[in-house]
């Protein structure tokens, strides 16, 4: 897009034969591609709501349908001026019919943002600044360049807000333990920095967690269910736990989950609730091994206590406590 868009500007009005095949070239080029962009986005953000293909591929064809009819008519304008023509002087001029495919890349745009205000709920809080803001710049672009003939903004634009997306695509992987989705290892060190150490957080609930038996999970039914218990457990904490409550693996099969308390009655009450969302799990019987966590847990005072890593080893001394506890009343894994 940006090479097209840069070839008309550059040899618009520039005599020569050879000119006028290279704009007639870029221009085609230039809008059977204005939609695409698009329709990529409505894709991606399809992909990112529901997490899964098969749905997609039911909408592949029906999408596809109106960028096609866009490329058939910007052929076409070689010939019958619908979106553009280049004249015998090299000029480029929009063509009759230009606003009616404008509606084509509108389309797109407009039932992404159905999409997106359907599903509102499923986009994550990190995540919504730059999803919403990814239409925001080109779509301004648009605007301005349809209304003052002659400027070129939309692409610079829309090349920005891919970078902004394409970092934080960046930053979200890695950060992000990539078996399970949640935070990782460095992204619990930045959160604690960040928060345990601010004055405003407050009291701070904690716990380590350690899935037990896991090495025997791996033994008896291979490596592939262990993975699959990893991702059970932290499907488990994300239910357990609030949206914005902090869940990370921290590394192996143990993770930690940081949240915010009025009292350590409130940190005794989410445990029960994740032990008895993990009874929940095993009563259902939907994997062949039955969990069970160690789990160590305390709340942190950032005005008593200074030091992250001694509390994150006090939590991993509960926790180790409660796993010796559990080892002595220990059910087989595959009972």
């Amino acid at each position: 897009m940006l090479i097209s868009d840069t070839l008309l500007w550059v040899l618009d009005g520039l005599p020569g034969l050879g000119v006028g095949v290279v704009l007639n070239l870029a221009a085609t080029l230039y809008y059977i591609l204005t939609p695409v962009i698009c329709l990529i986005w409505f894709f991606y953000i399809e992909y990112y709501i529901h997490e899964e293909t098969a749905q997609l591929k039911k909408k592949l064809l029906p999408m596809f349908i109106p960028a096609g009819i866009n490329a058939v008519f910007s052929v076409l304008s070689l010939s019958w001026k619908y979106i553009f023509y280049i004249d015998s002087d090299n000029i480029y001029h929009r063509g009759t019919a230009l606003n009616l495919f404008i509606i084509i890349p509108l389309f797109y745009i407009v039932a992404t943002t159905v999409i997106m205000i359907r599903y509102r709920k499923r986009i994550k809080k990190q995540d919504v600044i730059p999803i919403y803001f990814f239409m925001f710049p080109p779509v301004v672009g648009a605007f301005f360049q349809i209304v003052f003939y002659g400027l070129s903004i939309i692409w610079p634009l829309a090349t920005l807000a891919i970078l902004i997306v394409f970092i934080r695509l960046q930053n979200k992987q890695l950060f992000t333990d990539h078996l399970t989705g949640l935070s990782n290892r460095r992204q619990i060190d930045r959160f604690l920095r960040s928060n345990l150490q601010s004055a405003e957080s407050g009291i701070m609930g904690g716990l380590m967690i350690d899935v037990d038996s896991f090495k025997n999970i791996n033994d008896v039914y291979g490596h592939s269910a262990g993975d699959q218990a990893l991702v059970d457990t932290s499907d488990i904490l994300r239910k357990t736990f609030r949206k914005n409550d902090f869940i990370a693996r921290y590394g192996g099969d143990e993770f930690i989950v940081v949240i915010k308390i009025a009292s350590k009655n409130d940190l005794s009450t989410s445990v029960e609730r994740l032990h008895e969302n993990v009874r929940q799990f095993n009563e259902r019987k939907t994997a062949p091994y039955m969990l069970s966590l160690s789990i160590g847990y305390d709340f942190y005072i950032n005005q008593t206590t200074n030091n992250i890593q001694d509390f994150l080893k006090h939590l991993d001394d509960l926790m180790y406590k409660n796993k010796h506890i559990n080892e002595a009343r220990r059910v087989p894994v595959n009972q």
